[in-house]
């Protein structure tokens, strides 16, 4: 999978290739694979080492919206070309079951609330109220999951949909209702939206993958 992302127009040239977890469940397994791993200094846990023979830096961020902002600051002073974002959420839509997977495509901040200056819910002032992520990273990032979903037994769902994002842990059916009818959400977590604003202000395409864990 490394190897196919890496593939992105000109991503090796320019840096290596970020990878990005909230917690250390979601990264284990990519850092047990790493080789010549060597720890870089940062706001977080970050390692650098090659992973299927690539150059790639690996963060373990912490939950929540500003933790992943400082991961994302602190990757793109270590140089990487892109960002892809792993990790676990809770179902949203409809049809959606535990171990289906959620590529981004657009992602919203459900917990900001501007509505007294006149903004939608959803929306930061002065920022968009939807991010999107780089769509070539974001289009082989869907296809190697779907790939790598057609090879196994499971027969798990690979689609893309919009993240809901916040500083909440959401485990209320009324509240799971209310963001799939505001934002037409896929998935609820508490991290990719905030991402989606940091990389794009630091211009790095980015990409987040989720896996349902729970129907929130």
């Amino acid at each position: 999978m490394a190897q196919s992302l890496m593939e992105h127009s000109g991503m090796e040239q320019r840096g290596p290739l970020g990878l990005l977890g909230a917690m250390d469940e979601e990264i284990r397994l990519i850092r047990s694979d790493l080789t010549g791993a060597c720890a870089l200094p940062g706001p977080c846990e970050l390692v650098s080492g090659r992973l299927d023979g690539r150059p790639v830096i690996l963060a373990r961020s912490g939950i929540g919206k500003v933790n992943v902002a400082l991961a994302a600051a602190a990757m793109a002073s270590a140089g990487v070309s892109a960002i892809v974002f792993t990790g676990v959420a809770g179902a949203v839509a409809e049809g959606l079951r535990i171990g289906d997977v959620v590529v981004g495509d657009r992602f919203v901040q459900h917990d900001a609330d501007g509505t007294a200056f006149g903004d939608p819910i959803g929306q930061v002032p002065g920022e968009p109220r939807f991010w999107t992520p780089d769509p070539v990273l974001s289009a082989r990032v869907l296809d190697a999951a779907s790939r790598l979903s057609e090879s196994g037994a499971g027969g798990h769902a690979v689609v893309g949909g919009t993240i809901a994002s916040g500083d909440q842990f959401i485990a209320d059916p009324d509240r799971v209702g209310w963001l799939r009818r505001t934002f037409d959400a896929s998935a609820v977590e508490m991290e990719g939206a905030a991402l989606a604003q940091a990389a794009s202000h630091l211009g790095i395409p980015f990409a987040v993958l989720r896996i349902l864990s729970d129907s929130a």
